[in-house]
């Protein structure tokens, strides 16, 4: 069953994402899909005929939102319009019970059926559908796509994880991990390079791991020398890390590799080791200290980000303190901080929600406030040197354009005749707190000369 050819000429999707790269990358493709169906992208959810949610459920603050988001729209639905739909991970974990939950919703689909998301809405017109296939199914990556930038891509090079950290539902929500093939990696780089992408991020829910689960003797540096080999490639980044897999010859190649960027994504969460052993992450403080110490030996200029947890059931204020001393030695160039909250079939709900909410808060601000202060020196002392700046669009506020160093810094630049996609050499004339601005003073990639 396929749309009439009056259907592919009148209707439009609204896709809203939430959550991390690879939601933003299945998202993507399911717009790739419904591109081939006939629809056509609309400019604000109002105006679509069918809207999908591309869920995230990490942490339940996003999950409250998403469900807020969902019930707002389900409720002002007028005559069966727009059609409804959720995907992601708030699908694959609660299948059915969204249609129970929301009687607006007309289609729930897990990661294993995007695929089959044509016929999925042929079907939600007679009747509400919820498809939660085997996520050893997905083959998102071989279906068509739509991306948001023309000259960056995201390029997942293997899907689920097998970590099973205490506080996490991505094993549930995503399964195990499974390494894509390396020559279809490269491949799809190929392809990726041939179209204009100048910058390829590489993804995986631990991208350290990759090709243990494969029977060819391959890792994750195989892949980071193989895209780097790809004509047109001219920056690979990557994430995310997990320091337990990260090894010396990983981070040799950062600094060997010209194509790769000197950015490490390498989540913490703690800076106790009672809390690290808590959360299951597989290392301790000391251990971490060593890869970030040697990473920063190897690596000229890394910029070093991270991910914190605070609150994490049983943490003390000794605890906490310890978590402050590890961000104070290290001096993260910036840093996520999450409040913890319990996750629905992770260990970590068994083990209470017993730090108060209040001081959750204190803490967060405190560690918030600590971090502000690293960021803004750090961004201070860029300032009066030149950085390889990829441009990547007008920026939000203001008439900048808004581009990013090698290490990940945003980059506010005036100068007119910038184009999405150019990489230019800019000088740093000042910082604020979260961004650099620049002036170019030399392209040094121009994607409509190429």
């Amino acid at each position: 069953m396929t749309y009439t050819e009056k259907d592919k000429n009148s209707h439009s999707y609204f896709i809203r994402t939430y959550g991390c790269q690879m939601n933003l990358h299945d998202s993507e493709h399911i717009s790739g899909l419904l591109e081939e169906a006939g629809f056509k992208p609309a400019a604000e959810i109002g105006q679509a005929d069918l809207v999908i949610f591309n869920t995230c459920m990490v942490r339940k603050s996003a999950e409250q939102k998403i469900f807020g988001s969902i019930a707002s729209v389900t409720s002002n639905k007028d005559a069966g319009k727009p059609m409804i739909a959720v995907c992601g991970c708030m699908a694959q974990v609660y299948g059915v019970e969204l249609l129970n939950r929301f009687p607006g919703v007309d289609l729930v689909f897990g990661l294993g059926a995007v695929g089959e998301l044509e016929r999925l809405l042929v079907m939600a017109k007679e009747r509400r559908v919820c498809a939660i296939e085997n996520l050893d199914e997905c083959l998102i990556d071989a279906l068509p796509c739509v991306r948001e930038k023309r000259f960056k891509a995201w390029l997942p090079i293997s899907h689920g994880c097998n970590n099973f950290c205490s506080y996490c539902i991505v094993p549930f929500a995503r399964g195990r991990e499974k390494s894509r093939n390396l020559d279809e990696i490269l491949e799809e780089a190929s392809r990726l390079g041939t179209d204009g992408v100048v910058e390829v991020v590489l993804l995986g829910h631990n991208v350290n791991s990759y090709g243990a689960d494969l029977p060819d003797d391959v890792d994750f540096v195989d892949v980071l020398e193989g895209v780097s080999r790809i004509p047109g490639i001219r920056r690979i980044r990557f994430e995310t890390s997990h320091p337990k897999n990260i090894t010396e010859r990983t981070i040799a190649a950062i600094a060997q590799i010209p194509e790769v960027c000197e950015h490490l994504h390498l989540p913490v969460q703690s800076g106790s080791d009672a809390v690290l052993k808590k959360m299951n992450r597989g290392y301790t403080r000391d251990y971490y200290l060593d890869i970030v110490d040697t990473a920063r030996k190897l690596v000229s200029g890394l910029s070093v980000t991270t991910d914190i947890i605070v609150g994490f059931p049983g943490e003390t204020d000794e605890q906490f303190e310890e978590t402050l001393n590890l961000v104070r030695r290290v001096e993260f160039d910036s840093a996520y901080v999450f409040l913890y909250s319990p996750r629905p079939g992770t260990r970590a709900l068994q083990m209470g929600d017993d730090v108060p909410i209040e001081t959750k808060r204190k803490r967060f601000d405190e560690l918030h406030r600590l971090q502000q202060r690293i960021t803004a020196r750090k961004l201070q002392s860029m300032v009066g040197k030149r950085f390889e700046v990829l441009i990547e669009g007008s920026a939000q506020k203001g008439d900048f354009f808004e581009g990013r160093t090698r290490g990940n810094h945003v980059v506010l630049i005036s100068d007119y005749g910038l184009v999405p996609g150019m990489i230019v050499e800019a000088n740093i004339i000042s910082a604020g707190g979260h961004a650099l601005r620049g002036r170019a003073e030399k392209v040094l990639c121009n994607p409509l000369l190429e």
